[in-house]
């Protein structure tokens, strides 16, 4: 079982990557994917609560 800091680390690394995922959809204008990821990443925002994560 990983230490609350571990997943922590894993949370952020999923919202990288999803950022990552996001501007290649934006850019394919996959507006429904984009959405979907806005989704996920409102997710792991409210498991990561107090910590803050940048938008862009």
């Amino acid at each position: 079982m990983p230490t609350d800091k571990q997943y922590d680390g894993q949370l952020i690394e999923e919202y990288s990557r999803l950022k990552r995922i996001k501007e290649i959809a934006l850019k394919e204008n996959a507006l429904e994917t984009v959405k979907t990821i806005d989704s996920e990443i409102g997710y792991i925002k409210l498991k990561l609560q107090p910590l803050e994560l940048p938008d862009n």
